[in-house]
C-alpha cells in the first residue's frame, strides 16, 4: 500500500506502533533522517529484520526515492511482515515537505565500510570477521605495500609487519606505501604511518627484523593468515614450513620483470600441497630477482592486491580461493593462466 509522507508523519508522530523504516545507507543517513525513523539498510534486512523488527508494528518504508524501498517491501513480505506502507516520495519528498528531521548518531564504521555492508554475499558478518582477524605480512616491499594498504582499508583488525630494511629512493618506483620524505627510515615505521593514516582504528604491529627460524614460530602462531611478501627462497621455505606445522593458511606471490604468480597454501585443509610440493627445494639455487633483472612497478602492486584479496576471502570464507592453484600473470601481453597442482607424496615436510 502506498501512502504520502505527510500521512506517514501523522500516523507515526508519537505512536510507537507506527514507524518510519529508512532503508537508505549510512552516508545518506548522515545527512538526515525522518525524526524517530528506524534505520536499516536494504542489505541488512535479511539478517536483521526478524530480530529487530516486530510483525505487530506498522512500517512506512522509504529510501531516497522509491527503488530500494520497493525491494525492501518485497523482501519483508516474504518474511511474513504484513503491515507495510510504501513512501514512494522517499526522503526527497520528506525533505521537500519540510517534515521534522534529525541527524542520527552513527558509528564511523557504518560509513567507512558501507560498500562492504552493501555487498551481497559479504555484508556485516564478513566485515566483523575482518575486524577480528590478525594477518602477518612478511615484507613491506613491492608486494607488501599494496597488500597492506588494501588490508588496512578493508578493516583487518590487526596487521603485523616484519621487515628489516630501510626505504631507499629506488624502492619508490613500486613500493607505494613509502614516500620520498621517508627515505632512510625503517620500512616498517614508514608503512605503519601510512596504514594508520588510512585507518586509525586498527592495530599495526611492527618488527624491524628479518623473519628467520628463531622468530617464525612466535610470529606465525599468532596470525590467522600469513602473507609472504619476501624476496628470497630461504625465507619463503621457512615461512612455508612453519605455516604447515601450525596449520596456518599462507598466501604466496612472486614477481619477475613483467610477470607475477600467486597461490594459496591452505594448510587448514587436510592434504593441502605446500610450497615445496610446487617448487621443490634445490640446494644453492636462488632465482633471478628484481634487484638484478628489474620489474615493472605495477607488477608487484597487482600481485600484492591479489594477495590481499585471497587473504580477505580466506578470513571471510567468501568466494573460492587459489588453494592448490597457481595464477600466472604476464602483463606484457595480458596473459592470465591458472594451473592446478597437487600434494607431492614424496614431500618430506608433510
Amino acid at each position: 500500500m502506498t501512502t504520502s509522507v505527510k500521512k506517514a508523519f501523522q500516523k507515526c508522530h508519537n505512536n510507537k506502533n507506527h514507524i518510519i523504516l529508512d532503508v537508505r545507507t549510512a552516508d545518506e543517513w548522515a545527512l538526515g533522517i525522518p525524526q524517530a525513523a528506524y534505520c536499516l539498510t536494504l542489505n541488512d534486512l535479511i539478517d536483521k529484520a526478524e530480530e529487530e523488527l516486530s510483525k505487530n508494528h506498522h512500517y512506512y518504508v522509504m529510501c531516497q526515492t522509491h527503488v530500494r524501498s520497493t525491494q525492501a517491501i518485497i523482501q519483508l513480505k516474504k518474511m511474513g511482515f504484513t503491515n507495510l506502507y510504501h513512501l514512494a516520495e522517499g526522503y526527497k519528498g520528506w525533505f521537500e515537505n519540510d517534515l521534522p528531521r534529525e541527524i542520527p548518531h552513527l558509528d564511523n564504521k557504518d560509513i567507512r565500510f558501507q560498500r562492504h555492508h552493501q555487498l551481497k554475499g559479504f555484508g556485516r558478518k564478513a566485515q566483523e570477521k575482518l575486524s577480528n582477524a590478525h594477518i602477518l605480512l612478511i615484507g613491506a616491499g613491492g608486494l607488501g605495500s599494496s597488500s597492506a594498504l588494501y588490508l588496512a582499508a578493508a578493516g583487518v583488525g590487526q596487521i603485523t609487519i616484519v621487515d628489516d630494511d630501510k626505504v631507499s629512493l629506488s624502492n619508490l618506483q613500486r613500493q607505494i606505501i613509502h614516500t620520498t620524505d621517508r627515505i632512510d627510515q625503517l620500512k616498517v615505521d614508514s608503512a605503519k604511518k601510512q596504514l594508520t593514516a588510512i585507518n586509525p582504528d586498527i592495530t599495526i604491529n611492527t618488527l624491524a627484523k628479518r623473519l628467520d627460524i628463531h622468530n617464525a614460530l612466535q610470529l606465525i602462531e599468532k596470525a590467522d593468515v600469513v602473507i609472504d611478501g619476501s624476496d628470497n627462497l630461504k625465507t619463503r621455505y621457512i615461512v612455508n614450513d612453519f605455516c604447515l606445522k601450525l596449520r596456518k593458511p599462507l598466501v604466496y606471490a612472486a614477481v619477475y620483470q613483467y610477470e607475477a604468480q600467486i597461490s594459496v597454501f591452505d594448510f587448514t585443509q587436510a592434504g593441502a600441497p605446500c610450497l615445496r610440493c610446487l617448487f621443490p627445494q634445490t640446494d644453492g639455487f636462488e632465482p633471478a630477482n628484481c634487484s638484478t633483472e628489474g620489474v615493472l612497478g605495477v607488477v608487484p602492486g597487482m600481485a600484492g592486491v591479489l594477495q590481499a584479496t585471497e587473504a580477505i576471502k580466506l578470513i571471510t570464507n567468501v568466494g573460492e580461493s587459489l588453494s592448490a592453484k597457481l595464477l600466472v600473470i604476464d602483463l606484457l601481453d595480458n596473459h592470465f593462466k591458472t594451473m592446478k597442482y597437487f600434494k607431492d607424496n614424496q614431500c618430506t615436510h608433510h
